[in-house]
């Protein structure tokens, strides 16, 4: 799914209006219909009262329609229309078509002062994507009492006031929305961290856009959702044996952080991996040998951290870092494995400690084959980029890491970010704030890893690889909710996010 900036929508929305033969008015009618249909949801409109707050132009027009809808249904509706001598033509015949049915509308400005009750459902409908200016004068102060109502509030393609392809400024006045209904996929903003100030979550609803006028615009930015993910099945052949899908090495563990290779391990597993052999210190053989029997395991002979690397010939997908830890000998190991081997042929993905062995020396950066992939939080990600001021700087400086050195970059997060050395962005839809927990960081390096193994190119096994892994916990948290979610339950969901992105 492409997410478009502000510019291309109004393309495509000419362009499905015209190869559709419709008119503006029915497009506004059949975008006001999906918001009423998905209110209709979570609401008995017979004992609901909504305050539907309507700007000038076609966003507006939106709000108009839906009241008319909603009123016809049962619901109590208040409509409020901004004071303006500049209404947008469609606007205007939702104002007519609110008349006809005899419902009121009042015009309100900057001297407006609104009663609220918390039990009241307020529907933003002021701006849409087209914003290009801070909410000044009579907006601001709308806004400021919307967003101390106490009420639950519901925004209508975006939150009025936030922009649709660039960050707010920090005295912007942009209502908080629990809930933005918008329309054919995600706008950038909304994918940011910044947009926690604004906006709690979004759902996106399908009005019908061309497809093709969609594929004609140019966009470095993508939404991985159920099917970006179902196109990457691979069928498995009846008659192939265990190493016809993959020879893992996974390098890792040290004292008291074996866990991370075990949940690695296992997630790999599920994925499809073939065969799979850790490689951890001796310290841990005892306890990966008895949590995870299906995985071979070979030994460092040092007992408490990894001072050296094994021989990888025979394996054809190495996945190195998970509670490796950094002591200086490790260090040394990991500089001499990438040093002294030819990974060229080699599927490799580097994780964690691997990563910050790799921040302390850039020059190893020269040594990981193309299309190796990386997988860092925040933390690890400053170590190697250097710190950033807003979400935009980040992926830039992302996005020079993944072209200079033609690695995948897996920057962790709510709506990880996939970085291709192409320059394609791919923001995951899947996952919730349950799966911050110890561990979780693990599971995905297992997952995109087992993937690698069993035959996706390095591309997909990102790219399908964290979609699973946030369905997994999406999964997980129906049951144990998201207090309650730790590392080990998302492995436990990985077989049925399988089946529901690929059955």
């Amino acid at each position: 799914m492409k997410i478009l900036a502000s510019e291309q929508l109004k393309v495509v929305e000419k362009e499905t209006i015209n190869l559709r033969g419709i008119q503006m008015i029915d497009l506004m009618e059949i975008a006001a219909t999906a918001v009423f249909e998905r209110l209709k949801t979570k609401f008995e409109f017979m004992r609901t009262h909504f305050l539907v707050f309507c700007g000038t132009g076609n966003n507006g027009g939106d709000g108009l329609a839906l009241a008319r809808m909603l009123k016809n249904s049962g619901a109590t509706v208040k409509v409020y229309l901004l004071e303006s001598d500049n209404y947008s033509t469609d606007n205007k015949t939702n104002q007519n078509r609110l008349n006809e049915i005899g419902h009121d509308i009042e015009i309100i400005n900057e001297h407006s002062l609104f009663e609220f009750s918390k039990d009241q459902i307020i529907i933003d409908s002021i701006f849409g994507y087209g914003l290009n200016r801070p909410a000044e004068g009579e907006i601001k102060s709308i806004i400021e009492q919307i967003n101390r109502s106490g009420c639950t509030v519901i925004s209508i393609d975006l939150p009025s006031g936030m922009y649709c392809d660039r960050l707010n400024q920090e005295n912007d006045s942009v209502v908080y929305s629990n809930l933005c209904l918008t329309f054919d996929s995600p706008k950038l903003s909304m994918l940011l961290p910044e947009s926690r100030y604004h906006i709690d979550r979004f759902e996106c609803l399908d009005i019908g856009f061309d497809t093709a006028a969609v594929h004609r615009q140019q966009s470095p930015y993508h939404f991985i959702d159920r099917a970006m993910a179902s196109a990457f099945k691979i069928n498995r052949n009846r008659f192939a044996y265990k190493y016809k899908f993959g020879n893992l090495l996974f390098v890792g563990g040290s004292y008291g952080k074996m866990g991370a290779v075990c949940l690695g391990s296992r997630a790999a597993m599920r994925c499809g991996a073939g065969v799979l052999t850790t490689y951890i210190p001796k310290c841990g053989y005892q306890m990966m040998q008895t949590v995870f029997p299906e995985a071979m395991t070979m030994t460092c002979f040092a007992e408490e951290k990894l001072i050296s690397f094994p021989d990888v010939f025979r394996f054809d997908t190495i996945a190195i870092g998970p509670g490796m830890g950094t002591d200086k000998k490790t260090a040394a190991a990991f500089e001499q494995f990438l040093a002294e081997n030819d990974l060229t042929d080699k599927k490799l993905l580097i994780d964690a400690d691997g990563i910050n062995l790799l921040s302390a020396n850039k020059n190893l950066l020269e040594l990981l084959p193309h299309k190796t992939i990386i997988t860092p939080h925040d933390k690890e990600l400053q170590r190697l980029i250097g710190n950033w001021k807003d979400s935009f700087e980040k992926i830039e400086k992302i996005k020079l890491l993944s072209n200079n050195y033609q690695l995948i970059v897996v920057s962790k997060g709510a709506f990880t970010q996939v970085h291709l050395p192409s320059g394609v962005i791919c923001f995951n839809s899947s996952g919730n704030p349950g799966m911050a927990t110890a561990g979780s960081g693990d599971v995905l390096t297992g997952m995109i890893a087992g993937l690698l193994a069993r035959g996706h190119p390095a591309e997909e096994a990102a790219l399908l690889g964290v979609y699973l892994h946030g369905l997994s916990g999406d999964l997980a948290v129906e049951t144990v909710g998201e207090e309650s979610l730790i590392a080990s339950d998302l492995i436990e969901w990985i077989p049925i996010a399988f089946k529901n992105t690929f059955d």
